[in-house]
């Protein structure tokens, strides 16, 4: 039985980048005033661009923690149907960076095979519980290695391109917002 729940499955990473994006406009919109127009538009871009990025995930994959233990186990008998056995759980953890609300958020691409896993305390496990069969746990924890390394590159993919875009992004918001003020200030002496 493979350990921990479906990841990338919930919402869509490109909504979630989307709706990103137009809240750029409305972030300018809130916090750039008329005393931040003495900074040049790329001054001020970069004031906001690390408050608008997407942290990436980065998985350690190169420095796993492996864990064995004892456990009682439900596995299926040609002769009993389920029944609960000795048998053991076996995991694998990596550290990892970047907003952990990403492991839930379906990539583009995806598929149906989806990794399994628990995120907590920023580490990533995975692994499963079954007999005492090292090769089979071990083929099972790799199988999931491999699928949560492509969701993880996936993943990666579309958040460094969404984060390559925002610098661009946030100088066309704050231009549109200086010209903004500045239109305000000159209605004010035609009034």
């Amino acid at each position: 039985m493979i350990i921990g729940s479906a990841l990338f499955l919930k919402n869509d990473l490109d909504n979630y980048l989307r709706a990103q994006v137009g809240a750029v406009g409305e972030h300018v919109r809130k916090t750039v005033s008329k005393a931040d127009l003495s900074k040049t538009d790329a001054e001020i871009a970069q004031q906001h661009l690390p408050a608008a990025r997407v942290e990436p995930l980065q998985v350690d994959f190169e420095n796993p923690q492996k864990d064995v233990s004892e456990a009682r186990v439900r596995v299926n008998d040609v002769f009993d149907g389920a029944v609960t056995i000795d048998g053991v759980r076996a995991t694998r953890s990596f550290a990892f960076t970047g907003d952990q609300d990403l492991f839930s958020l379906r990539t583009n691409p995806y598929s149906s095979v989806l990794p399994h896993g628990l995120v907590r305390d920023g580490r990533i496990v995975i692994g499963m519980e079954g007999r005492n069969d090292a090769e089979t746990l071990k083929r099972e924890i790799d199988r999931q290695e491999q699928i949560l390394r492509e969701y993880v590159g996936n993943s990666k993919a579309q958040v460094d391109a969404h984060n390559a875009r925002l610098e661009a992004l946030l100088t066309a918001a704050i231009a549109h917002r200086r010209q903004t003020l500045v239109g305000i200030d000159a209605l004010k002496d035609r009034i």
